[in-house]
């Protein structure tokens, strides 16, 4: 094989992966880049044609991208290009390989890699592109962004079965990321209420449900960087969903300014592939000092509501009451396969929720977990 060929890729941005730069290289310091390889795969525990499956559907590839949105006899030839030098590159077992190679007693003597197969042609990795994306959004599907975007390598696992109750509120939700991952008008979603309800947790169990979708979470003290943000993604042919967790401000705050513009009031339209799901436990999401209210504590609520009526789906989540409370703590522990005496769970319930300082769907988890582990380690409850 001609190893210059590892340095003439067409479609794919490959061309300074460390695997292939050091097959390139393995005319030059044979043993030394020969050694390389193996070490890399061995250490990923992949065989060749694994590592480059990866490499490929994970590469951040234009080409690629933009035969997922219209196929042309160029892009594609380029594609087929690219595959044909790798396939070339994986059909020499390593032993073969070795033969290309200056010949040296330190060479002969070390371990072979795995080749695998690698088999795919230029359809297969334009359908995962059309389906997942290309790059760092075909790898990972939620992120952060403050400035700039980074992959959330663990997220939480919570699914909409894990919440109890508030059905009607997570319909809501439910109902409105469905129609916008189908094309249809979608609302910006503002979820209100009391601390530990369950508004953050449906946001992420919403984001586990629906697995087209990608998830950015945005600090609200990084709301200024929206714009630039929105101008990022807009680009993407993929569905997101802009998360702001407590979402508040303080009186004069330009931040607000930022918000209502980017929601609904700015010149530039905010793209049709972006929706904003925020949530608060605040009713005025400007926060007021003493003087402000007692001078103008009217401008302030009508500034508060200038920005939620931006959104377009407002939902309301409250602290239950005691029925409601026990009927969660309930269903959790039937989820966790407890049993105890209902009389006992419930007045173990309303315990804990005394010393945690009020009843919430937050609080009823929380029980449940102390709870199983309590059982667990034969301990008073």
């Amino acid at each position: 094989m001609n190893l210059a060929k590892l340095k003439s890729f067409c479609a794919f941005n490959v061309k300074n992966d460390e695997l292939l730069t050091d097959f390139y290289c393995c005319g030059y310091e044979t043993e030394d880049y020969y050694s390389e390889i193996v070490n890399i795969l061995l250490s990923k525990g992949q065989t060749l044609g694994e590592y480059l499956h990866d490499l490929l559907v994970y590469s951040d590839s234009p080409v690629v991208a933009k035969c997922a949105e219209e196929r042309t006899p160029a892009l594609v030839k380029a594609i087929e290009y690219d595959l044909s030098i790798l396939k070339e590159l994986v059909s020499l077992t390593s032993e073969q390989f070795r033969e290309t190679l200056p010949d040296s007693e330190i060479l002969r003597e070390m371990p072979a890699y795995d080749n695998g197969k690698f088999d795919y042609d230029a359809d297969y990795f334009v359908d995962f592109a059309r389906k997942n994306g290309t790059g760092i959004f075909a790898k990972y599907r939620a992120f952060s962004f403050d400035g700039e975007l980074k992959p959330i390598l663990r997220t939480d696992s919570i699914t909409l079965s894990d919440l109890k109750n508030y059905e009607v509120q997570r319909n809501q939700v439910v109902e409105n990321t469905l129609c916008f991952l189908k094309n249809q008008p979608a609302q910006n979603v503002l979820l209100y209420g009391d601390r530990g309800t369950g508004k953050s947790s449906t946001v992420k169990a919403i984001f586990n449900e629906f697995k087209e979708l990608r998830m950015v979470d945005v600090s609200r003290n990084d709301i200024n960087e929206l714009p630039e943000l929105f101008e990022l993604l807009g680009k993407i042919n993929m569905k997101f969903i802009v998360t702001i967790d407590d979402l508040s401000f303080a009186e004069n705050d330009d931040r607000f300014g930022t918000l209502k513009a980017v929601l609904d009031g700015s010149l530039a339209l905010k793209p049709d592939n972006i929706l904003i799901y925020a949530t608060t436990n605040r009713r005025k999401i400007v926060r007021e000092t003493i003087a402000d209210r007692e001078v103008s504590g009217a401008d302030a609520i009508d500034e508060s509501m200038s920005l939620s009526d931006r959104f377009g789906l407002f939902v309301t989540f409250l602290r239950p009451d005691k029925q409601i409370y026990l009927d969660i703590v309930k269903k959790l522990a039937e989820d966790k396969k407890i049993e105890i005496p209902e009389d006992r769970l419930f007045a173990a319930a309303e315990r804990f929720s005394m010393r945690r300082g009020g009843r919430s769907p937050r609080v009823a988890k929380q029980f449940v977990e102390w709870l199983k582990g309590r059982i667990e380690l034969n301990l008073e409850y």
